[in-house]
């Protein structure tokens, strides 16, 4: 059978769109958009004060962004101020994709072929997103979590009940939304709990049932460096009032309340990406 120009033509925008991180021929045959947001920072200063590289975990991005794509969604990456978010080396793994590498370098190109906007713009046209989902890595640790604008983009999916998932790592950016969420991140640095406490109220997460890396799967890593995180994500987002639920370790393991969705892991990306696409469509 013979194709018309117009056919080519469509077949054309579906591959370069696919190699932009969709897999929808234009925006006007998608389900809507969905804001991916990462980080724009690549080091954080650890407990003892050296440096650790840090970056978006690959696995943890793309597993749920392209299951979404493949659901008819259009991504949008967002970062601070548009910067292109690095990755986490250890995590460009075919490991962490059940040994495929060819499913490792679908991952590595779909999130290569992203063209972040920055924070502004996405605030700009925030009606225009479906659900906000934000990947781990340690670099959410770092300006995610201490983000004004990711803050009122959190407040107001918030209010409006639009979904909002995190993964692993991820859930520690729900702390963007305290009233001074800069001012938090500091008392945990410093170890300061009870002023930690103070600075938390009023946070919308307070008395959600959330899930986050558990301590017991950071301190491997923590073991083997030698030195502590600057704070421990568990515990950052229990004592600002968050409910804390832990899964077996390494296991897939997804918690829903309300608008909110997390997964504990990086083995809770498909499951994640799966009760994301159920509360965008009301299933």
């Amino acid at each position: 059978m013979k194709l018309t120009k117009m056919k080519l033509a469509a077949a054309g925008m579906m591959i370069a769109s696919a190699l932009l991180g969709t897999v929808t021929a234009n925006a006007a045959d998608t389900k809507g958009k969905i804001l991916v947001i990462a980080s724009g920072e690549d080091q954080m200063t650890l407990k003892n004060g050296s440096i650790m590289n840090v970056g978006f975990f690959l696995n943890e991005f793309a597993v749920p962004s392209q299951y979404l794509a493949g659901e008819g969604y259009e991504i949008v990456l967002a970062t601070p101020e548009g910067k292109k978010p690095v990755m986490d080396a250890s995590s460009n793994d075919k490991a962490f994709f059940n040994g495929s590498e060819e499913r490792r370098a679908s991952a590595k190109a779909f999130t290569d072929n992203l063209t972040p906007i920055s924070f502004k713009e996405a605030l700009a046209h925030l009606n225009d997103y479906k659900a906000i989902f934000i990947p781990g890595g340690h670099a959410p640790m770092t300006d995610l979590m201490q983000s004004k604008d990711l803050g009122t983009m959190l407040r107001t999916f918030h209010e409006e009940g639009k979904p909002t998932a995190m993964i692993c790592h991820g859930p520690v950016a729900a702390l963007a939304a305290l009233p001074n969420a800069a001012a938090y991140r500091k008392d945990l640095v410093d170890g300061d709990f009870a002023k930690a406490q103070e600075d938390s109220k009023d946070w919308i997460y307070s008395g959600y049932h959330m899930t986050v890396l558990s301590d017991g799967e950071e301190w491997p890593g923590e073991l083997a460096k030698g030195t502590e995180m600057p704070f421990h994500v568990e515990q950052a987002l229990q004592i600002a009032g968050g409910y804390m639920e832990e899964g077996a370790l390494y296991q897939s393991h997804v918690v829903k309340d309300r608008e909110l969705i997390t997964g504990q892991n990086p083995a809770s990306d498909i499951a994640l990406a799966k009760a994301l696409v159920s509360a965008i469509e009301g299933k």
